[in-house]
């Protein structure tokens, strides 16, 4: 058996990898290994920002949906325009819930168009922690006197 091992050239000391092959294996790896981490740190980002988006589009919902509520939309009983304020919101806006453990800080702007008969009413929400103090989502809607 000892014989047969030694003819056959798969079993003699020549067989293996040099230590550069391993070394340009191991460094083909890493770099593989690398790209792939970066993509699933950027869709994690991704999948970050798209959460707060929702949560803040159902805020904006709430907001929203409470002035079409109020008995005459367009003379906006009780509602005004309110700056930027952090949840939860003072009255008569109150009642909204953050869905998601995001912080965020709510504004309401209310613009008449007295030639018209129409109301404009912007919600913007923001983020506290961006830097660039722009809203991440603004939702308007215009009511008219009919």
């Amino acid at each position: 058996m000892e014989s047969r091992l030694r003819q056959n050239p798969r079993f003699t000391g020549t067989s293996g990898f040099t230590l550069v092959e391993i070394i340009v294996g191991l460094m083909v790896f890493m770099a593989i290994s690398f790209g792939l981490i970066q993509v699933f740190m950027n869709g994690a980002t991704y999948a970050n920002r798209s959460d707060a988006k929702a949560a803040a589009t159902s805020l904006a919902a709430q907001v929203m949906e409470q002035i079409k509520a109020s008995p005459n939309p367009f003379a906006m009983v009780g509602f005004t325009s309110m700056a930027r304020t952090p949840l939860p919101l003072p009255a008569p806006y109150t009642g909204v819930v953050n869905p998601s453990p995001h912080t965020f800080q709510i504004a309401v702007t209310v613009t008449p168009d007295n030639n018209l008969n129409l109301i404009t009413v912007t919600v913007s929400v923001y983020r506290p922690t961006d830097p660039d103090n722009a809203p991440l989502l603004t939702e308007s809607t215009v009511l008219d006197a009919q």
